[in-house]
């Protein structure tokens, strides 16, 4: 299973912000939303950072109220990792429990095609899971 099977499924839209959104602007739309991360994004395909919730926990507790009054471009991700839709979920499995984060956004040629979160991974895993269980299951009545 790949990347592409997770976008066929889920859709493509990513919610995303500039890096001048506020951070109390970001947690509002992160409990709004319910979702875990946004991308900041410098023009329209342009991943420059992410804001997840642990971003958010790690600046208040450094700096308290006043951390609502931050850019995201402030308390992003800067490095971020990015995957292919060709890449395979083990690949992205293995890119994530590495690089110890739980959203990749998902680019081919600069363009931002969509976003796949730990929970997406694991969910078509054990799909793909399932899917083999009942084919091998199949196999051995037929044998």
């Amino acid at each position: 299973m790949f990347v592409s099977d997770i976008l066929a499924q889920k859709g493509n839209f990513v919610f995303t912000v500039t890096p001048d959104t506020t951070v109390a602007q970001v947690a509002q739309e992160l409990s709004a939303r319910r979702i875990g991360a946004v991308l900041v994004l410098e023009d329209a395909d342009t991943v420059i950072g992410v804001v997840s919730e642990r971003d958010l926990v790690r600046v208040l507790s450094e700096r308290g109220a006043a951390a609502l009054d931050l850019r995201a471009r402030e308390i992003m991700t800067g490095a971020v990792v990015t995957c292919d839709p060709d890449d395979s979920i083990d690949e992205v499995m293995a890119a994530m429990t590495r690089g110890r984060f739980r959203h990749v956004p998902v680019v081919r040629h600069g363009e931002l095609l969509g976003l796949v979160s730990i929970g997406d991974v694991v969910k078509a895993r054990l799909v793909e899971a399932e899917v083999e269980t009942e084919a091998l299951r199949a196999y051995i009545v037929a044998s």
